[in-house]
């Protein structure tokens, strides 16, 4: 349902008001007078499943009476209702009448009783007037003149009773005029009563005869069952004993033998059984064995990004600390690093040059050695040279034939190879120069290859691998003397390998590994801690990763792990993909040093290797801190500080503990460490150059290690890097004889076992103030161990009165502002001190200590109050203090201690900043505004403080508008804010006036503003426009008018308007622009529609595009996806690209087009996910200042605005199909089509549905009701399209509900069907040879533009309607002739039934198929249309030979001498076994000739036979027929004369045979000659026609 706006329309002075009771009855009259226009929605009042059965059944007639008869009785009803509400409303004027008449009679009672006491006191008038009593003269004439005015009054009263009762009077005589118009419908609907009374009760009776006769019916068909169940019963038992018996002796005779085979089938389960547990079990090893390889797997994943990303990192760090330190050199950093990468570029391109120049050697080595090697093996064994032409054959195959012969001269120099050996090189350069790493690297080349082409495929199978393990343990030793032959036979046999491997991977469905073929678990064989001479074993589980079947043969191990590593591994022969294999490392150290190395493998794929890492005992020593801050102390105080010594290592150590001199490493520390405490070591500074009692002037530290070690000095870093040498000698000098500071105890040397940890405790007794520094250096026995440095600082003071905050921070202040804060003052002197408070001169007029001076007594505290005045002239006063650019001021000030030459020093710190706010205009001007609108300007206003400051806006005019907040809110530092100016004018004219804004400081900024009020002649009603919440796909409207104020005067003219809607948006207004009369007002509707644009659905589906396709596709792991980009980088110098060569293309949203089924899917998914959208339009109405013929002008300044607030909200219905118009298409007359419309409740709550009313006499209509749905509950609407006229039909139909409606259009055109018929009359078949079939074709073509369904319909396969009379088969007027014996019909019509096309043709064959001979077939063909219209009507005859000949031409003997009864059932045998074979029975013909005499001579009278024979599909003896005339003689002499006499057919033809018979001369007129002849025929049998002769001559018609 549509959401209409409410807007209040003010009512006009020229609108009548009327009385409430009268507008009331008003009001119901019209109601009732217009029932005709109130009719109910019939459609609801059907039940759906009925309506729906009754569609499906097909029972048109059945439904339309019951509808009728129900539309019936609603109209009774209807009518009933409505005389009610009439003789109702009579009743009710005919009580007003007499009311009124009441009252009337009331009034004349009281005006007469009102006169008789006017003239009473008249009288007493009078009579007093003669007493000459004056006072009650005038006492009761008051009281006449009092009557007379009541009786003038009730006179007005009666003339509006009067005027009332007329008015009644005049209703009920409308009322009774309107009872008479009705007289005639009342009558009607009393005869309608009865009538259908009298049908209910005829219908009543006539169901009980149909229930009565169809319970007899039931129980005579139930007896009938009964007795056939009974029977078949019966039946079944006969033949179920007679099965047991024949059971039983097959049973018998089937024991012997069931027995054994009994005993070998439960043998035979027995050991499947068992091989199925077995197979169970190892799956299930299999299975559990597949999940700890799953999960270490990951583990492994893990382990290696995490690697990764650690060693990136270092990388990164590395490379900055290089760019740091060539900074701090002075050196440009970036070109040093690129001078390194070239130097890296070209070194390895040299390495790489190398390793292929010396692999090119290596190869031309082996190919001669293989050449010789084959030439000898050729010698030795023939069979081996077809064996190497096989192998080359096949390489061939696998290979292309243009790369096989490059592939094998340039194998080992291609450049996916080459980095792999450079890496190799660059990591192992010790080894590379020997045979033996060369045949390392290639294998490690090999394998990296094979790595990063099955990298991102981590893929395995379900189950790995079962077999039995039937080899023994084979140790595979390490060979000591490996030559340069087997080497480079193993080169060759990998390189062959590699190849088959590459080509076997592509065979295999189109899936290539990447990766190693096999990988192991552990990734990395580590032994740790090993000692010389113990064994130690690992065993590692090798799987097969793979898509192919592959092997796994051990090559051996690194060669410098041959002495050390043994690996025991058993064959497992072929394995398949997921399979698994386990091996056993077993190490023996014969030296205590570091190995790694790899073990080799060989697989079908290609080789592979695993890792070994075998690590001695070591010594791993750390401590928990390096720097040791002992902070600040008072000097005479102990502190002690504990550090841990731990070693992670297997290995134990004893440790000493050395002092050391300031170094590099001590010089870098400490420039950190005194960048982090600037100003306590500025304080120590400044509290050295004030300390008068210290003779040298400097600070020394000294340590005491205990027994037997020296004291060394230690100095501060500033002190060395600041001092002179000659006073850095003087201070190691005098640190001899001075009293120490760090000191540790009895742990300054021990040991430390493995996995165990020391503590080490350093005291610090300050005896000196400042500051103390000492670096220990921790020496281990261990030569792998590297020493520990750790540093130990702390500071001393000694001032006995301080301030206790050195630095006052005031934090941000506004000029001429007073701040303060307190100044506490310690001592820990034991007695009181005279203190005075200085500030320096600059700040004197802007700050102040109070009091200046005081006592501070013994260990305790005072406290002085700091006074901060900032003002104006701050910056000209303290420049050297302040910085005018930042605003930060730093003081420093001093407090004088009595007897004290170094005075207590502090800083009071304070950010100065303004309070000014700023507006980025001084002077607005709203320009011309509308009495009717409100114009609003933003102006921004800044906080040019460092402070937030409050604001408001004052004395604010009451047509102006402050926002937001009223105009009061606070602004942050530098925050600037929009503030919105709304300028509403009250009347025309000149607006000046000043806006002041005014802080919390009570400070004062102006704003001028300048407005223009305007006063349009136009006016809108509303001005602002309020939808309600509106669903997508529903409209809410909102009607408001356009009105012309000026009605009169010399501005009165019409003014012409224009609304500027903007583009593809969800409004519409009718009408855009118009016309308005002075003192008129014109009608404006305003639709909101809202929808979802196409970019919005198409973006949508084109999100869900690429979700779906993310979806399917997995993403390979980061890991393996940088290390393939990279090694791809590496190996061809270019970036990565795709696969197959074809740039991506990213789907575009113009993909999804509308219709498609993304596009409503995604629509769909936007419906059901819709939030609430608000939307605010501000639209312009543009209104002319005259209206003449010339060129309308319009004028800026009186233009109006309409707001419109537009809330869409989700829909609670959907329609599934996304299709608002319902398309029939075309359609023929009388024909019914059916469409489904479905709705989904996409809401959370149950919503009833309802519809408009369609056209009643309309084509369409709605054949189920509607119903309530729950949530995501789906209703189908049937509408159906039956038209009667041929045009085209358009209708809506809404679907309501609560929150929304839905708009379905009903589009439909209505065609007459043109079908046209290439026969007519009548279809014969002639002699058709029985049990044979003769075809003929009729074409129906269709002329019009649609397709027409039409169906064949047959006379003989019609039922009879009830009472219908049947013709005899022997009638010759009669449809139906004769049909075959068997039941079939003898006409046979394909197809039946269908449809035309459009424009096109359809060819219907009849078949004609009889079974006996008959000269009397016939049927009548009838096409019509689904419509009912019959298109054409064929007449089928047909007839039938027993034999190939027939005779036709005469005369019918009879009317039909032909039985229904088939011949065989009533011929006899006897008869039948007598006849002779090729012999038939004689046949009479019929010949008449009739003859007429003309000018006194006879006219010869000609007759024609024709004799056939057919063609048959049967085989024949005689191909021909031959005939012959007999008898002819008595036949010549009455004047008949036959040509020709005898003759020949050929099979398929016919042959004429002439009679003519000339009357004699003297035949009388109408005389009758009659003569018979015998006619021959002789084809498969024989037939004899007796043919017989009959003429006559008519009158003689000579004039």
């Amino acid at each position: 349902m549509a959401n209409s706006a409410d807007l209040s329309t003010p009512t006009t002075e020229h609108e009548p008001q009327s009385i409430g009771t009268h507008t009331e009855e008003e009001g119901t009259e019209d109601d009732i007078f217009r029932f005709e226009d109130d009719f109910p929605d019939w459609s609801t009042g059907f039940d759906s499943s009925e309506w729906e059965g009754e569609v499906s059944d097909g029972e048109d007639g059945a439904d339309t009476g019951g509808e009728k008869q129900y539309t019936d009785k609603n109209r009774i009803f209807k009518l009933k209702k409505f005389l009610a509400q009439l003789d109702t409303f009579y009743q009710q004027k005919k009580l007003n009448l007499l009311q009124a008449r009441s009252e009337l009679k009331a009034f004349h009672l009281h005006v007469a009783e009102l006169e008789e006491n006017r003239d009473q006191i008249e009288l007493d008038i009078e009579r007093e007037k003669q007493a000459e009593n004056s006072v009650a003269v005038l006492r009761l004439r008051a009281q006449h003149k009092r009557m007379c005015a009541e009786l003038t009054a009730e006179e007005d009263l009666g003339a509006h009773l009067v005027m009332i009762l007329r008015e009644h009077e005049l209703e009920l005589c409308q009322v009774e005029v309107e009872l008479g118009h009705f007289l005639a419908l009342r009558q009607e609907l009393e005869l309608e009563e009865k009538n259908v009374q009298s049908q209910d009760k005829k219908k009543e009776k006539l169901r009980l005869q149909r229930e009565k006769s169809v319970i007899k019916q039931r129980r005579h068909k139930a007896q009938h069952d009964k007795i056939e169940r009974d029977k078949v019963l019966q039946e079944q038992a006969e033949v179920h004993r007679k099965q047991q018996e024949q059971a039983l002796a097959s049973h018998l005779k089937a024991a012997v033998y069931l027995k054994q085979t009994l005993h070998r089938m439960k043998q035979k389960e027995a050991e499947a059984e068992e091989r199925r547990k077995e197979l169970i079990k190892k799956r299930q090893t299999a299975a559990l064995t597949l999940k700890a390889s799953f999960a270490a797997n990951q583990e492994t994943m893990y382990a290696r990004k995490q690697r990764q990303k650690a060693y990136e990192q270092k990388q990164r760090e590395q490379e900055q600390q290089m760019k740091e330190a060539l900074e701090a050199k002075g050196l440009n950093s970036i070109e040093h690093i690129q001078r390194l990468r070239l130097q890296e570029r070209v070194n390895k391109k040299h390495a790489e040059f190398e390793d292929t120049r010396r692999l090119a050697q290596m190869e031309i080595v082996a190919k001669l050695l293989s050449e010789r090697n084959m030439k000898e093996r050729r010698r030795k064994s023939p069979v081996l040279s077809h064996e190497k032409k096989r192998d080359e054959k096949l390489l061939q195959n696998i290979l292309p034939p243009s790369a096989h012969t490059r592939r094998e001269e340039k194998h080992l120099m291609s450049n996916p190879r080459a980095p792999c050996v450079r890496s190799y090189s660059d990591s192992n350069s010790d080894v590379s120069s020997s045979p033996e790493s060369a045949e390392l690297k290639f294998g490690e080349c090999v394998e990296m290859e094979d790595k990063d082409k099955r990298e991102m495929s981590l893929a395995q199978p379900e189950f790995t691998g079962l077999w039995e393990h039937r080899h023994k343990d084979d140790m595979v030793t390490s060979d000591e003397n490996i030559h340069l032959e087997t080497s480079y036979t193993t080169m060759k046999t990998d390189i062959n390998k590699g190849l088959l491997s590459k080509a076997a991977k592509k065979s295999i469905k189109g899936r290539e590994s990447k990766g190693p073929p096999f990988i192991s678990k552990p990734e990395i064989i580590l032994f740790k801690d090993c000692d010389v001479g113990k064994v130690y074993k690992k065993k590692v589980t090798l799987t097969n990763v793979t898509y192919m079947t592959n092997y796994c043969k051990l090559l051996g191990v690194s060669q410098n792990l041959k002495d050390h590593v043994s690996v025991s591994f058993e064959p497992p022969g072929p394995m398949s993909a997921g399979m698994a294999c386990e091996l056993e490392a077993i190490f023996r150290p014969l030296l205590d040093v570091d190995l790694d190395g790899v073990i080799h493998f060989q697989s079908a794929t290609g080789a592979f290797s695993v890792a070994i890492k075998c690590s001695k005992k070591k010594c791993e020593m750390v401590v928990d801190h390096c720097l040791v801050d002992f902070g600040t102390h008072v000097v005479g105080q102990t502190v002690s500080r504990v550090i841990t010594l731990t070693n992670r290592g297997a290995l134990g150590t004893r440790y000493t503990l050395t002092p050391v001199s300031t170094g590099p490493l001590q010089q870098t520390f400490t420039s950190t460490l005194d960048s982090g405490q600037s100003g306590s070591l500025e304080m120590a500074s400044l509290n050295a150059e004030n300390t008068a009692e210290i003779p040298s002037g400097i600070e020394n530290t000294h340590i005491d290690l205990g027994p037997g070690v020296s004291p060394v000095s230690s100095h501060s870093p500033d002190e060395v890097l600041t001092a002179d040498p000659g006073s850095v000698d003087a201070k190691v000098e005098q640190s001899t004889q001075e009293p120490t500071e760090f000191s540790i105890e009895e742990a300054y040397e021990g040991e430390v076992g493995p996995f165990m940890s020391v503590k080490i405790p350093i005291i610090f007794t300050p005896t000196i103030p400042g500051e103390a520094k000492l670096d220990f250096q921790i020496m281990f026995s261990q030569p792998s161990c590297e020493p520990i440095v750790v540093s130990v600082c702390g500071v001393a003071e000694s001032a006995p009165v301080w301030v206790t905050k050195p630095n006052i921070d005031l934090k941000i202040c506004m000029y001429d502002r007073l701040y303060q804060d307190s100044i506490e003052v310690q001592s820990r002197a034991s007695s009181a001190l005279r203190l005075t408070f200085k500030v320096c001169k600059e700040m004197r007029n802007h700050m102040s200590i109070l009091p200046k001076t005081g006592f501070i007594q013994a260990k305790s505290t005072f406290s002085a109050q700091l006074k901060f005045l900032p003002r104006q002239s701050l910056y000209a006063d303290a420049r050297s203090f302040f910085n005018k650019d930042t605003g930060v001021l730093e003081v420093p000030l001093t407090v004088q201690v009595a007897d004290q030459v170094r005075p207590v020093l502090f800083t009071a710190h304070a950010v100065v900043t303004s309070s000014d706010l700023l507006f980025d205009c001084t002077e607005l001007d709203f320009g011309h505004c509308s009495v009717y609108e409100s114009r609003r300007i933003s102006v921004r206003l800044t906080n040019c403080s460092l402070l937030p400051q409050e604001f408001g806006f004052m004395g604010i005019p009451k047509f102006i508008d402050v926002q937001p907040n009223d105009g009061f809110g606070t602004l942050l530092p530098s925050q600037s804010l929009d503030i919105h100016l709304i300028f509403s004018a009250s009347k025309a004219g000149e607006y000046n006036f000043t806006l002041t804004c005014k802080t919390s400081i009570n400070r004062d900024f102006l704003l001028s503003c300048h407005a223009t009020g305007v006063q349009p002649s136009l006016k809108l009603s509303d001005c602002l426009v309020e939808f309600g919440g509106t669903a997508l796909g529903d409209w809410s409207t909102a009607v408001l008018y356009v009105e012309n104020r000026i009605s009169t005067g010399p501005g009165a003219a019409a003014r012409l308007f224009a609304f500027s809607v903007p583009e593809n948006s969800d409004l519409t207004i009718t009408p855009a622009s118009g016309r308005v009369l002075p003192g008129q007002r014109r009608l404006v509707q305003v639709t909101f529609s809202p929808t979802l644009s196409d970019d919005v659905i198409k973006a949508e589906a084109l999100r869900r595009r690429n979700v779906t396709s993310s979806s399917q596709h997995t993403r390979p792991d980061s890991k393996s996806k940088m290390e393939s980009q990279v090694c791809l980088g590496k190996d061809q110098g270019s970036k990565a690209t795709p696969t197959d060569g074809s740039p991506s293309r990213s789907p575009s949203p113009v993909d999804a087009q509308a219709g498609s089924v993304e596009y409503s899917a995604a629509k769909a998914s936007l419906l059901r996910s819709f939030t609430e959208r608000r939307v605010r339009h501000v639209i312009s109405c543009f209104t002319s200042t005259s209206d003449t013929s010339e060129e309308p002008r319009y004028s800026p300044h009186e233009t109006l605005y309409l707001e419109l607030h537009c809330p869409a909200v989700r829909p609670a219905l959907l329609l599934v199909s996304d299709r608002h118009t319902v398309h029939f298409g075309q359609v023929a007359v009388g024909q019914k089509v059916l469409k489904k419309v479905i709705i989904q409740n996409i809401s959370s709550e149950f919503v009833k549905l309802t519809s408009s009313l369609l056209d009643v006499s309309g084509p369409f209509s709605v054949l189920n009701a509607m119903r309530s749905i729950g949530p995501e509950d789906t209703h189908t609407l049937l509408i159906a399209f039956t038209p009667s006229v041929a045009k085209k039909y358009y209708e809506t139909l809404e679907v309501r509900c609560s929150q929304m409606s839905l708009e379905i259009a009903l589009c439909a055109e209505a065609v007459n069907p043109i079908i046209t018929c290439s026969h007519e009359g009548h279809i014969n078949f002639d002699y058709v040879p029985e049990n044979e079939s003769a075809s003929q074709v009729f074409r129906l073509q269709n002329a019009s533009s649609l397709d027409v369904r039409f169906s064949v319909l047959l006379e003989s396969q019609r039922l009879p309607e009830p009472g219908e009379r049947i013709l005899p088969v022997m009638d010759s007027t009669a449809h139906v002739g004769a049909q075959n014996h068997s039941g079939l019909s003898v006409f046979r019509v394909c197809p039946s039934g269908g449809a035309v096309p459009a424009a096109a043709a359809v060819d219907i064959t009849v078949s004609f198929h009889p079974d006996h001979e008959s000269l009397n077939y016939r049927d009548l063909l009838t096409v019509q249309l689904i419509n009912r219209q019959t298109v054409c009507v064929l007449e089928l005859r047909g007839s039938s030979c027993q034999h190939n000949m027939f005779v036709c031409g005469g005369d019918p003997v009879d009317a039909c001498s032909e039985s229904v009864i088939p011949s065989h059932i009533y011929t006899s045998g006897h008869q039948a076994f007598h006849k002779p074979t090729h012999y038939v029975d004689n046949k009479s013909l019929l010949v008449t000739f009739s003859s007429e005499y003309q000018e006194g001579k006879a006219i010869a009278a000609t007759r024609k036979l024709h004799v056939g024979c057919v063609l048959g599909s049967k085989p024949a003896t005689k191909k021909t027929l031959e005939y012959i005339w007999e008898n002819l003689t008595p036949v010549e002499q009455q004047g008949f004369r036959v040509t020709p006499m005898q003759g020949s057919v050929d099979a398929g033809h016919r042959r004429p045979i002439t009679i003519t018979w000339m009357p004699s001369s003297g035949l009388a007129p109408n005389a009758v000659v009659q003569a018979c002849a015998l006619l021959t025929l002789r084809g498969d049998e024989t037939a004899v026609y007796r043919v017989t002769l009959m003429a006559h001559t008519g009158r003689n018609t000579a004039t």
